[in-house]
Protein backbone atom coordinates (compact mmCIF):
# COMPACT_ATOMS: atom_id res chain seq x y z
CA UNK A 1 0.00 0.00 0.00
CA UNK A 2 2.27 2.92 1.02
CA UNK A 3 5.52 1.42 -0.40
CA UNK A 4 7.52 4.27 1.06
CA UNK A 5 9.59 4.81 4.18
CA UNK A 6 7.75 6.59 6.98
CA UNK A 7 9.29 7.29 10.38
CA UNK A 8 8.56 9.33 13.47
CA UNK A 9 7.48 9.13 17.08
CA UNK A 10 4.26 7.28 17.90
CA UNK A 11 3.61 9.83 20.67
CA UNK A 12 3.55 12.64 18.08
CA UNK A 13 1.00 11.04 15.74
CA UNK A 14 -2.60 12.30 15.75
CA UNK A 15 -5.00 10.13 17.73
CA UNK A 16 -8.66 9.36 17.62
CA UNK A 17 -10.44 9.56 20.98
CA UNK A 18 -13.45 7.41 21.77
CA UNK A 19 -15.63 6.12 24.61
CA UNK A 20 -15.72 9.26 26.73
CA UNK A 21 -11.99 9.99 26.44
CA UNK A 22 -11.10 6.51 27.75
CA UNK A 23 -9.72 5.07 24.47
CA UNK A 24 -7.14 6.63 22.16
CA UNK A 25 -5.77 5.15 18.93
CA UNK A 26 -3.48 5.95 16.04
CA UNK A 27 -2.47 3.75 13.16
CA UNK A 28 0.16 2.98 10.56
CA UNK A 29 -0.15 0.97 7.38
CA UNK A 30 2.37 -1.28 5.65
CA UNK A 31 2.16 -2.88 2.23
CA UNK A 32 0.36 -6.00 3.49
CA UNK A 33 -0.73 -5.23 7.06
CA UNK A 34 -1.62 -2.39 9.37
CA UNK A 35 -1.01 -1.64 12.99
CA UNK A 36 -2.71 0.33 15.72
CA UNK A 37 -1.32 1.84 18.89
CA UNK A 38 -3.83 2.14 21.73
CA UNK A 39 -3.89 4.00 25.03
CA UNK A 40 -6.64 2.69 27.32
CA UNK A 41 -7.94 3.98 30.63
CA UNK A 42 -8.71 1.26 33.22
CA UNK A 43 -12.45 1.58 32.50
CA UNK A 44 -12.10 1.92 28.70
CA UNK A 45 -14.74 -0.74 28.01
CA UNK A 46 -16.74 -0.47 31.24
CA UNK A 47 -19.99 0.07 29.39
CA UNK A 48 -19.28 -2.74 26.91
CA UNK A 49 -19.16 -5.64 29.36
CA UNK A 50 -21.85 -8.25 29.75
CA UNK A 51 -23.73 -8.81 33.02
CA UNK A 52 -20.87 -10.99 34.35
CA UNK A 53 -18.20 -8.36 33.59
CA UNK A 54 -16.95 -10.19 30.50
CA UNK A 55 -16.03 -8.30 27.34
CA UNK A 56 -18.40 -8.33 24.40
CA UNK A 57 -16.61 -10.57 21.91
CA UNK A 58 -16.38 -10.16 18.16
CA UNK A 59 -14.50 -11.69 15.24
CA UNK A 60 -13.13 -10.37 11.96
CA UNK A 61 -11.51 -11.83 8.83
CA UNK A 62 -8.02 -10.60 9.81
CA UNK A 63 -5.16 -12.24 11.64
CA UNK A 64 -4.45 -10.17 14.75
CA UNK A 65 -1.33 -9.88 16.87
CA UNK A 66 -1.59 -7.89 20.10
CA UNK A 67 1.41 -6.79 22.18
CA UNK A 68 1.13 -5.18 25.63
CA UNK A 69 3.56 -2.27 25.94
CA UNK A 70 2.45 -1.21 29.44
CA UNK A 71 -0.22 -2.33 31.87
CA UNK A 72 -2.16 -5.57 31.68
CA UNK A 73 -5.21 -6.92 29.86
CA UNK A 74 -7.48 -9.90 30.20
CA UNK A 75 -8.40 -11.33 26.82
CA UNK A 76 -11.16 -13.83 26.17
CA UNK A 77 -10.33 -15.81 23.03
CA UNK A 78 -12.61 -18.56 21.76
CA UNK A 79 -13.98 -19.07 25.29
CA UNK A 80 -10.56 -19.20 27.02
CA UNK A 81 -9.12 -16.41 29.21
CA UNK A 82 -5.58 -15.11 28.65
CA UNK A 83 -3.95 -12.67 31.08
CA UNK A 84 -1.37 -10.52 29.33
CA UNK A 85 1.07 -8.42 31.35
CA UNK A 86 3.61 -5.91 30.06
CA UNK A 87 5.78 -7.41 27.30
CA UNK A 88 3.31 -10.27 26.63
CA UNK A 89 1.56 -10.91 23.34
CA UNK A 90 -1.19 -12.98 21.81
CA UNK A 91 -1.83 -14.05 18.22
CA UNK A 92 -5.47 -14.50 17.22
CA UNK A 93 -6.21 -16.13 13.85
CA UNK A 94 -8.83 -14.66 11.55
CA UNK A 95 -12.49 -15.36 12.40
CA UNK A 96 -11.79 -16.37 16.02
CA UNK A 97 -14.06 -14.79 18.64
CA UNK A 98 -12.24 -12.47 21.05
CA UNK A 99 -12.64 -9.49 23.37
CA UNK A 100 -10.56 -7.84 26.06
CA UNK A 101 -10.47 -5.40 28.92
CA UNK A 102 -7.78 -3.61 30.94
CA UNK A 103 -6.82 -5.51 34.08
CA UNK A 104 -5.66 -4.48 37.54
CA UNK A 105 -7.02 -0.93 37.45
CA UNK A 106 -4.07 0.27 35.36
CA UNK A 107 -3.78 2.32 32.20
CA UNK A 108 -2.78 0.17 29.24
CA UNK A 109 -0.72 0.76 26.10
CA UNK A 110 -1.10 -1.80 23.31
CA UNK A 111 0.15 -2.41 19.81
CA UNK A 112 -2.03 -4.39 17.39
CA UNK A 113 -1.12 -5.76 13.96
CA UNK A 114 -3.72 -6.87 11.41
CA UNK A 115 -3.20 -8.82 8.19
CA UNK A 116 -4.37 -8.50 5.56
CA UNK A 117 -4.95 -4.75 5.77
CA UNK A 118 -8.07 -3.69 7.68
CA UNK A 119 -9.49 -1.11 5.32
CA UNK A 120 -11.93 0.02 8.03
CA UNK A 121 -8.91 1.21 10.05
CA UNK A 122 -7.12 3.08 7.24
CA UNK A 123 -8.52 6.38 8.50
CA UNK A 124 -6.30 6.02 11.60
CA UNK A 125 -3.26 6.21 9.29
CA UNK A 126 -4.39 9.22 7.28
CA UNK A 127 -1.39 11.15 8.61
CA UNK A 128 0.80 8.62 6.79
CA UNK A 129 -1.32 7.99 3.70
CA UNK A 130 -1.81 11.72 3.07
CA UNK A 131 1.89 12.51 3.49
CA UNK A 132 2.78 15.26 1.05
CA UNK A 133 -0.86 16.21 0.45
CA UNK A 134 -2.50 19.49 1.37
CA UNK A 135 -3.62 19.76 4.98
CA UNK A 136 -7.32 19.36 5.77
CA UNK A 137 -9.33 22.47 6.50
CA UNK A 138 -11.71 22.71 9.45
CA UNK A 139 -14.49 21.37 7.21
CA UNK A 140 -12.41 18.32 6.23
CA UNK A 141 -11.69 19.46 2.68
CA UNK A 142 -8.25 19.87 1.14
CA UNK A 143 -7.11 22.78 -1.01
CA UNK A 144 -3.90 21.95 -2.87
CA UNK A 145 -1.98 25.13 -3.69
CA UNK A 146 0.79 23.31 -5.61
CA UNK A 147 1.28 23.68 -9.32
CA UNK A 148 0.05 20.85 -11.52
CA UNK A 149 3.66 19.77 -12.14
CA UNK A 150 4.40 19.67 -8.37
CA UNK A 151 1.20 17.73 -7.66
CA UNK A 152 1.96 15.21 -10.44
CA UNK A 153 5.48 14.72 -9.08
CA UNK A 154 4.01 13.81 -5.68
CA UNK A 155 1.77 11.05 -7.08
CA UNK A 156 3.55 7.97 -5.75
CA UNK A 157 1.57 5.50 -7.87
CA UNK A 158 1.87 7.37 -11.17
CA UNK A 159 4.78 7.81 -13.51
CA UNK A 160 4.88 11.29 -14.99
CA UNK A 161 6.37 11.36 -18.46
CA UNK A 162 7.76 14.35 -20.28
CA UNK A 163 7.27 14.87 -24.02
CA UNK A 164 9.95 13.00 -25.85
CA UNK A 165 10.11 10.37 -23.11
CA UNK A 166 7.30 8.14 -24.25
CA UNK A 167 4.44 10.63 -23.88
CA UNK A 168 1.93 11.03 -26.66
CA UNK A 169 2.70 13.94 -29.00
Amino acid sequence: MPSQVYSGSISDLPRETRFGNRYHRTGLVMDSANMSFLWLEPDAFGDALDGDGNPLCHSHPFDMFLYVIDGAVDFLVDGKWHHLDRDHFIYIPANVSHGGRPSGGQKVRLMEFFAPIRTDYLYTAEHQLALGQAARGSDGSRVDERSTREAYAAMADSAVQQRGEGAAE
